[in-house]
């Protein structure tokens, strides 16, 4: 287990898995109609979670795109990239760059330990936010910083899942962790212009950022946020995490409640579940809601009905979501790939009537953010900020 610093990963960590654990108060369902049996093992126990991937302790790492064959060097956790070149973290040394074909890892010369970062495509260059809340782009290949920006809350506590940035055709969307969006130019790194998702709360990093369609969606732990050419639509909740099907956004409350939203965050449907503490969703023909003590609650589209199935464990440890795959600890469970819930006579029931792949979400790891239509669509909100200066190289 990687030791911490500060409150980075360890509070946000404990809030997230173990929010409510004061409460007399737990998930008790009375109707159960079977048991979800684990699917396999992954060779090594997940030791460090992020929002893009788990790490595993022999070094592997688990993606939205499944298990990788490669090893980060001991001591490392996965941030972010794409094969072959992979950003990795440690604690009271450098961060990396790793480049899985060569097995050889580069020093990136930022004065902090890198906790998001995008490797800008067509670049030799990398947005990232640093612990400590400062952010910029950095030139790997000539080991410089191209722009860097501190912002005015270090914000010393955050939600161990903070997003990744994402491109929009020359942009840079960052996430920092006090709750914005800054959007910096990919070759000046010239900032352009803020958005505020949340604020005046603790642990108010982005923990999810994605475009879907015209819109720009993204969420704190507090609030989410979508944001069109016309308008910004906004829902205050304390949210436990978001996800994106089809042309749907699910949003899983902490206080229980499975919400079925529009891209508009217009809320079309609606189902709680009391004291329920969800930590995650996949999901197929219908969505199955992962809850801390122990069960899959499985429901149509539009929450219209569910079913509550029982896992083998209670959620105490490490987990990660893909859209099809639930991980915990060195176990995972899939959809159409051995899932099965068992009666109490040994026959096998399906958990789920899925007749072909599940869909994938519109975001994976950090690649292909240029789409057509986008951005001249929503280009006129980006409209630079004169008063902003880039701070060249600063530390």
């Amino acid at each position: 287990m990687f030791k911490r610093r500060f409150l980075l990963v360890l509070a946000p960590l404990l809030i997230f898995l173990f929010g409510g654990c004061s409460e007399k108060n737990y998930f008790e369902p009375t109707d159960i109609k079977g048991a979800v049996h684990y699917d396999g093992t992954l060779p090594a126990k997940i030791v460090e979670i992020g929002y893009a991937g788990a790490t595993l302790a022999n070094g592997q790492v688990v993606t939205k795109r499944g298990l990788s064959a490669y090893r980060l060097p001991e001591g490392y956790r996965y941030v972010g990239g794409r094969e072959p070149l992979i950003v990795a973290a440690g604690d009271c040394k450098p961060s990396i760059l790793y480049d899985t074909r060569a097995k050889e890892a580069k020093e990136l010369k930022l004065p902090r330990r890198v906790v998001a970062a995008l490797l800008i495509p067509g670049t030799t260059r990398m947005a990232f936010v640093l612990e400590g809340n400062s952010y910029g782009i950095y030139d790997y290949r000539n080991g410089e910083i191209v722009a860097k920006y501190t912002a005015t809350d270090p914000a010393l506590s955050a939600d161990i899942r903070i997003a990744n940035p994402v491109m929009l055709d020359r942009l840079v969307l960052i996430p920092t962790l006090d709750g914005r969006l800054v959007i910096l130019d990919k070759t000046t790194g010239a900032k352009i212009r803020e958005i505020v998702v949340g604020k005046g709360e603790a642990f108010n990093n982005v923990i999810y950022l994605n475009i879907i369609g015209d819109r720009l969606v993204a969420a704190t732990p507090h609030r989410i946020i979508s944001v069109s050419p016309k308008v910004m639509d906004a829902q205050a909740m304390e949210i436990s995490d978001v996800v994106f099907v089809d042309d749907a956004i699910y949003i899983l409350s902490k206080e229980g409640t499975i919400y079925y939203c529009d891209t508009d965050l217009k809320i079309l449907g609606s189902r709680k579940f009391p004291f329920a503490h969800f930590v995650g969703m996949i999901y197929g023909e219908f969505i199955y809601v992962v809850e801390r003590e122990g069960y899959i609650i499985a429901t149509d589209r539009a929450l219209s009905v569910a079913n509550v199935f029982e896992l083998p464990d209670k959620i105490e440890g490490w987990f990660f979501t893909t859209p099809d795959t639930f991980y915990y600890e060195d176990h995972f469970f899939r959809l159409n790939k051995g899932g099965t819930t068992r009666e109490d006579d040994g026959r096998d029931r399906s958990a789920s009537s899925d007749k072909q792949a599940p869909a994938r979400e519109s975001r994976t790891d950090e690649a292909d953010y240029s789409p057509k239509g986008i951005w001249k669509s929503i280009k006129s909100l980006f409209t630079p900020d004169k008063s902003d200066k880039t701070v060249e190289g600063a530390d």
